[in-house]
């Protein structure tokens, strides 16, 4: 352990001579590093985003197509959290539960729902809190099937009142900043004190620690996710925590190279960064003419079903009117080259563009002559508006039922849920179903 850590002196006392770094050289390694930094603690977690989709998104605000929005959210938040630490380091902020609870709100942004297990083994929704201690245990199941234990909720407090004393104390007898930031993230993993986010928050103030005694960040990479786990269970197996402060340490070497190498005027991006700034012009490209939408997983999953829901549903009265016509029920799309196609729905296409930068439906059905009155007809209209901002429909269901004389229906809702959808369609029916009791009541 000593070897490596002597090492990593040597390197930061060669990167203090060459201090301070010019700002744009600075501001390209922080910027870097903030990426990798994100992309590998969440990445360790599960999380699926690559890292080029954490670049486009922490850069560019680009989402990345059919991942889950909670990836998403777990990269923003990482990210804020990042830059809250680091702007408490230069404000010299003290290290305390205080920060370590209002830095766990930062991470996780909101409360959600977490899969999780009774102790009886039985699988269950938990909310998770943000920014307060559990009130469950959060204990594991591991891959040989045994049960790891954290510290009981009841004992979270004491326990981390503990670590912080620690810390400070080992700050105070000068006990080397490596050593203190890697302990410290081994025993809040064992405390495992929040619901969850406990191995980004232990990853986030072990560097808290060592950005503060001037040291660089230790990134932990996602394809040594193993290694990493298993000099964690090797410290729980001997209570020695050497390898995993040695690992740790190993950990620090690739920021502190990098620095080294953009202060002495070297290249820092990797060769296969031409693929990620590939990727990010093609996406600047499509957000020249604006930000596009999934065309035809939209048109698949929402437009076709809602259409023929409500044609189905239509046509169940048609014994009632002289006539049914079903107008105008077509698509216009704009697709990503600023190109507009139409798409009738009857026709139930499949040449739905991938992307577009909007769609426009039109829905229209006319029922004429209700039991045979030729004054007596109905329409129902709806229309839709989808892009990158959001989806709007409106309904609008009209009764004539004399010359000069129209009863209305008018709804809005802004959404894609299919199932509100019908809800809707089906308040317009039950509109017109009143409406015709009404003209069957009255005999006219």
């Amino acid at each position: 352990m000593s070897n490596v850590i002597k090492e990593i002196d040597r390197l930061k006392e060669e990167l203090d001579a060459l201090r301070p770094l010019p700002p744009d050289v600075l501001g390209q390694i922080e910027q870097k590093l903030r990426i990798e930094s994100n992309y590998h603690s969440n990445a360790v977690e599960g999380n699926s985003l690559t890292l080029g989709e954490t670049r486009s998104l922490i850069l560019h605000g680009l989402t990345a197509r059919g991942k889950p929005m909670r990836d998403h959210l777990d990269i923003k938040g990482h990210d804020e959290a990042v830059k809250a630490m680091e702007g408490a380091v230069k404000r010299n902020e003290l290290l305390n539960e205080v920060f370590i609870r209002n830095l766990h709100k930062v991470l996780l942004k909101e409360p959600y729902e977490n899969d999780a297990i009774t102790p009886d083994g039985q699988p269950i929704k938990r909310r998770i809190a943000i920014g307060e201690y559990k009130t469950q245990p959060n204990n594991v199941r591991t891959s040989t099937g045994e049960i790891y234990y954290f510290t009981p909720p009841d004992q979270v407090k004491p326990a981390m009142g503990d670590l912080i004393d620690w810390y400070r104390k080992q700050e105070d007898e000068g006990e080397h900043p490596i050593v203190i930031a890697a302990t410290f993230h081994y025993q809040f993993i064992r405390i495992h004190p929040f619901d969850d986010g406990n191995g980004r928050m232990a990853r986030l103030l072990m560097n808290m620690i060592l950005i503060k005694h001037g040291y660089t960040v230790a990134i932990i990479p996602t394809k040594e996710r193993g290694q990493y786990i298993n000099s964690l269970a090797q410290a729980d197996k001997t209570e020695d925590l050497a390898e995993f402060i040695t690992y740790i340490a190993d950990c620090c070497k690739y920021a502190l190279n990098l620095h080294l190498k953009a202060a002495r005027g070297e290249d820092i991006e990797d060769v296969e960064d031409i693929d990620k700034e590939i990727a990010l012009f093609k996406r600047s490209l499509e957000k020249v003419t604006g930000e596009t939408i999934g065309a035809r997983e939209y048109a698949n999953k929402v437009v076709y079903p809602f259409f023929f829901y409500c044609k189905e549903k239509v046509e169940q009265f048609s014994y009632m009117f002289g006539r049914i016509r079903t107008d105008d029920a077509l698509s216009e799309v704009r697709r990503a080259n600023n190109k507009n196609v139409s798409f009738y729905l009857e026709d139930q296409n499949e040449a739905w563009p991938e992307l577009a930068l909007s769609i426009f439906t039109g829905i229209r059905f006319r029922l004429y002559s209700f039991q045979g009155t030729r004054s007596a007809n109905f329409y129902f209209i709806i229309e839709n508006e989808a892009d990158s901002s959001g989806c709007i429909w409106k309904f609008d269901s009209r009764y004539e039922y004399a010359k000069g004389y129209m009863d209305e229906y008018k709804k809005e809702y802004t959404g894609q849920d299919l199932e509100e959808l019908k809800k809707m369609f089906n308040e317009m029916i039950r509109f017109m179903m009143n409406k015709l009791s009404e003209q069957s009541e009255n005999g006219s």
